[in-house]
């Protein structure tokens, strides 16, 4: 099983990208990735990233989790995947309407070994500011994440449609949003690390939210959000398939057991999260691997 990482390699910076996957363009209710902007800044805390690392420069995604710390991916700050911080590293973070940014310091999940290397559980990375970013309308924190939960997926990834793939760049300036529900979940015995994980349905399909809501994540959503409401419970990390088409798999990091290194990490105050997450996760990594055989090649 082939895991792809979420982050965008930066040829030329594109003035049309887009993020989070549209459904078919013919189907209806009609749908096109204008339709997904966050026009509101609902989700004014999920930021995009400008990472310089070893003479590249990458786009990834961000949540605010305060005014001086923000959690994204492991793979952000780690690019030859040995699993840890890379030198030199540099990033701007990106919040649409108030100002750009500099990280001050990074920290990255002590349990992460790099990407697929040989696993990609724990792929977090919290970065730290020392000047303050605006007084936003932060996360909850400390909501555990369920099997079957329909979950928000934010994000400045590229974008397309569902019957097509990729088809645009990504983008420091539009944050968009889609849907989806929660399949399954993986748990690593060793560490206590969870994936979470849904598929991309076609809108034929009877597990389909429909063609306008149903999405899947793209290159440039690496450390984006996956909230409930307006709690954060995940953070967008992989796809495995085949570009962005229907019958794609995304997931990435449920924070279920990751919030007491979040707590100890940033000092930040995570209420204790139900223990009734527990009784489902054994139950959805038998779902999704039986349905996953069905589908992936």
């Amino acid at each position: 099983m082939k895991f792809f990482a979420l982050l965008f390699f930066v040829l030329a910076v594109s003035s049309s990208s887009h993020a989070i996957l549209a459904g078919g363009e013919f189907d209806l209710p009609s749908d096109s990735p204008s339709n997904r902007l966050d026009t509101e800044g609902i989700y004014s805390f999920v930021g995009s990233l400008e990472i310089a690392s070893g003479g590249y420069n990458y786009y990834g995604s961000a949540s605010a989790l305060s005014p001086h710390w923000v959690l994204t991916a492991g793979h952000n700050v780690d690019f030859n995947d040995n699993g840890q911080v890379d030198d030199g590293l540099s990033i701007n973070l990106h919040l649409p309407g108030f100002g750009s940014y500099s990280a001050s310091s990074y920290t990255i999940h002590p349990d992460f070994t790099g990407f697929g290397n040989p696993s990609i559980h724990h792929d977090l990375s919290l970065l730290y500011f020392d000047d303050p970013l605006p007084n936003l309308l932060f996360p909850t924190l400390g909501n555990p994440l369920a099997l079957g939960d329909t979950a928000t997926l934010v994000g400045y990834g590229r974008s397309g449609y569902g019957s097509y793939g990729y088809t645009t760049g990504a983008s420091l300036t539009d944050r968009r949003m889609g849907f989806n529900i929660i399949d399954g979940f993986e748990t690593e015995t060793s560490s206590g690390g969870i994936l979470f994980r849904y598929d991309f349905d076609d809108p034929d399909s009877s597990g389909s939210l429909g063609n306008d809501l149903e999405t899947l994540i793209g290159p440039g959503d690496s450390g984006g959000s996956l909230l409930i409401g307006n709690a954060l419970v995940g953070v967008n990390t992989f796809t495995e398939g085949y570009g962005g088409l229907f019958g794609d798999f995304g997931g990435g990091i449920a924070l279920n057991t990751e919030w007491d290194w979040i707590h100890e990490t940033t000092g930040l105050v995570v209420p204790e999260p139900a223990s009734v997450f527990l009784l489902s996760v054994g139950f959805g990594f038998v779902l999704f691997h039986l349905r996953s055989r069905r589908v992936l090649r």
